[in-house]
């Protein structure tokens, strides 16, 4: 998965659960499963089905979202 790939699927509100395969390299099955799992973990703010808000994304891997570190553009960070 290259950069801009990982800033477009941070860029938006929800990350879709093929994005969520595509950005931890999981199988649909497994991403699914995992999606349901952040869900039941985090709260489910969207309550939309194949979709995770990406605030509940950073609070279920414990990252700092505040930073701006998922909101900066490559050139950025470089």
């Amino acid at each position: 998965m290259t950069y801009a790939e990982r800033e477009n699927i941070f860029s938006k509100e929800y990350i879709t659960t093929k994005e969520l395969a595509d950005l931890l390299g999981l199988a649909y099955a497994n991403a699914s499963t995992l999606m349901q799992t952040i869900k039941r973990k985090t709260g489910d703010r969207l309550n939309i089905r194949g979709k995770i808000h990406v605030q509940d994304y950073l609070d279920y891997f414990k990252l700092d979202g505040s930073s701006g570190r998922y909101k900066k553009t490559e050139k950025e960070i470089l």
